[in-house]
């Protein structure tokens, strides 16, 4: 069974009513104020002009990180030595939120909630979002580890032990490679490693709890995704297509939770010598992957770009209604020239989707948009030029 809101919580539409840039990219300074009467919120305009960018002002806000493959230097305008955002949200109540980075006189991130600084873990989850960006499609079809990034990201922000165990994971995991390497290292100097193996064992024992954690709570997601997924698929479809998802892992998938830790430890152990050999750890949650199966066949070797599109947005979809069961809170949508990829369908069916989230939305499609926002008294149209 997947994650589910308890019985006495309530719902909230989480707003952004302001936001506020200080040498983010182009912008040295820039204030947006959005109308929360009006939940979505379209920029159009032509590529080159600065569009992207306020999304991705929005997501750094959100998460810390930009959805770009950038250095945080990268994001700091040109001849400047930082950039703060800083939000003013609603759910419950109004909050301020900040973060901020300098690069001078030492490279240094700052979270803030009503000016309290928070460590990242106690930050993360404050502001959700979820992002449709083109550049998505590559989590279907590249590297595995652009798939465990997406799980990563999704369940980091509706539940912060998950976050904490992520975290942990990989701080246990750095020092049993570092160890696994000296292991290596030992044998071959033939030296004494009865000691070394001792803290090995010691190191499994933390690396099982936090990956366990894990895997259990990415196995609940895929639950609720088996359960979403084919029927927001075929509803943008218009077909009867299946869709099923699988999670693979060098770990057997257990019956119940309470075998998990079992059958890792016992994972680790048949593989401690290819471990050792190879000084790094061969088998957990950072190794394993998402498969996509459309109509039995794996969507790799057999769907079409416009299956991919549609699998995309359906994945999207059920990601708002992990969020919205899990915390209570309807996520900020951002979309990034999606109406562009997509057909006159799929982008009625999007924008019926999204009803009752706010949303900001860039695109180039001036006439598609621009005839729903005079259609529309819940759309603002801000054109760039």
């Amino acid at each position: 069974a997947y994650y589910g809101m308890k019985s006495d919580q309530k719902e909230y539409i989480m707003k952004l009513l302001k936001l506020q840039l200080e040498n983010f990219r182009s912008a040295s300074r820039g204030t947006f104020e959005f109308d929360p009467t009006r939940p979505l919120t379209v920029i159009a305009g032509p590529n080159g002009l600065g569009k992207t960018n306020l999304l991705e002002a929005v997501y750094v806000l959100s998460l810390g990180r930009s959805f770009r493959a950038v250095l945080q230097d990268d994001l700091i305008s040109w001849g400047m030595d930082y950039f703060r955002l800083i939000g003013e949200i609603e759910t419950k109540e109004k909050t301020e939120i900040e973060v901020s980075y300098s690069n001078y006189p030492s490279r240094k991130k700052i979270f803030k909630k009503n000016g309290a600084a928070l460590k990242n873990s106690e930050y993360i989850g404050t502001f959700l979002t979820v992002l449709f960006h083109p550049e998505d499609l590559n989590i279907l079809y590249l590297s595995p580890s652009l798939r465990r990034r997406y799980m990563d990201i999704l369940l980091s922000q509706a539940d912060r032990r998950y976050l904490v165990a992520l975290t942990k994971y990989n701080q246990i995991l750095k020092q049993r490679n570092a160890l696994l390497d000296e292991i290596r290292r030992a044998r071959f100097a033939r030296a004494p490693t009865s000691t070394l193996l001792d803290d090995l064992f010691a190191w499994d024992k933390e690396i099982v709890e936090f990956g366990s954690a894990i895997i259990e709570k990415r196995l609940q997601l895929l639950s609720f995704l088996n359960q979403k997924l084919p029927k927001l698929y075929r509803a943008i479809s218009g077909g009867k297509e299946t869709l099923t998802v699988s999670y693979l892992s060098k770990i057997e998938p257990p019956d119940s939770p309470a075998k998990l830790p079992g059958l890792y430890t016992q994972t680790l152990s048949n593989r401690m010598e290819k471990d050792i050999l190879q000084a790094k750890t061969t088998a957990g949650p950072h190794r394993d992957d998402l498969a996509f199966y459309l109509n039995e066949k794996e969507i790799n070797v057999s769907a079409s770009r416009g299956e991919f599109r549609t699998l995309l947005l359906a994945i999207k979809l059920a990601e708002i209604e992990f969020i919205r069961e899990l915390t209570g809170e309807d996520p900020i949508l951002l979309l990034d020239d999606v109406f562009s990829e997509l057909d006159r369908s799929r982008q009625n069916r999007l924008l019926k989707a999204i009803k009752g989230c706010q949303a900001i939305i860039t695109t180039t499609d001036m006439e598609t948009l621009g005839k729903l926002a005079s259609e529309s008294q819940h759309i603002n149209l801000a054109e760039v030029k």
